[in-house]
């Protein structure tokens, strides 16, 4: 209970599990862009269930081992308190920074410049064998909108997770290595904070600037003012109905 409501330990789950689906969907971008024909051919619907899956159990998993090390002293929930060794708690610390901060920093680094790399060569061959009809142009410039909207909207995701999520790894780092706990511990509800706002700024970053996520938000406001138009018209209609039975019942009541 200490370690599940006090420490928050299903809340980090969340965020460790939303890098890590981050991670995801930057290699599945680069897949895309890079190797489309591979891609398409290759990765199924149930891969892309097991990868959502993974990245929920590797969350959990992590947050495990912090399990025995919580303890309540004095009224007060302490996780990570007792270790077997500091240099155990050094080895968790510094795989966790690796791979929820380093690790994703290098994906977005690598897919993203080699995508735009790739994206520049396929823009330069299209130029090249345009053949100057008004329609061929069009079609590029289109598909060049397209491809570099996605990049932008990858790249505003990147640096958003830098700015939310380096605090607190910076923050972390501090305390370990500092007995004064107290002057520092005021900085830990800023940094958690940009962490929890990283995961929910996201589909709203998708939803402005991604082509495909508006079209289909556009498609459900339609749809749901649609389904809301028809339900108003069917209680009118209701209505109308039922009042004009009202107006003839005692019409028919008076005949003998």
């Amino acid at each position: 209970m200490c370690h599940n409501f006090f420490f928050e330990s299903a809340t980090y789950s969340c965020l460790y599990a939303s890098v890590i689906n981050l991670i995801t969907l930057t290699i599945e971008r680069y897949l895309k862009v890079v190797h489309p024909f591979c891609s398409k051919k290759n990765i199924k619907r149930w891969m892309t269930q097991v990868a959502m899956a993974f990245a929920w159990i590797a969350a959990i998993l992590y947050i495990l081992p912090v399990f025995p090390t919580t303890v309540v002293k004095d009224g007060n929930c302490l996780p990570y308190f007792v270790w077997e060794s500091p240099a155990t708690e050094n080895i968790y610390i510094i795989f966790g920074i690796f791979v929820f901060f380093l690790l994703p920093l290098i994906v977005f680094i690598y897919c993203y410049g080699h995508i735009v790399v790739v994206m520049r060569r396929q823009m330069r061959v299209m130029a090249g064998h345009a053949g100057g009809g008004s329609q061929m142009n069009a079609s590029q410039i289109q598909s060049k909108r397209v491809k570099w909207n996605i990049i932008k909207t990858m790249i505003i995701v990147s640096v958003a997770f830098v700015i939310c999520w380096l605090p607190i790894n910076i923050y972390f780092m501090i305390i370990r290595n500092t007995t004064q706990l107290s002057n520092i511990y005021i900085g830990y509800f800023p940094t958690v904070f940009l962490a929890y706002l990283n995961i929910c700024m996201n589909p709203f970053i998708y939803a402005t600037k991604h082509e495909g996520v508006k079209q289909i938000l556009a498609r459900l406001v339609t749809c749901c003012k649609c389904k809301g138009t028809t339900a108003v018209g069917n209680d009118s209609g209701n209505s109308s109905n039922n009042a004009g039975r009202m107006q003839q019942t005692p019409a028919g009541a008076a005949q003998p």
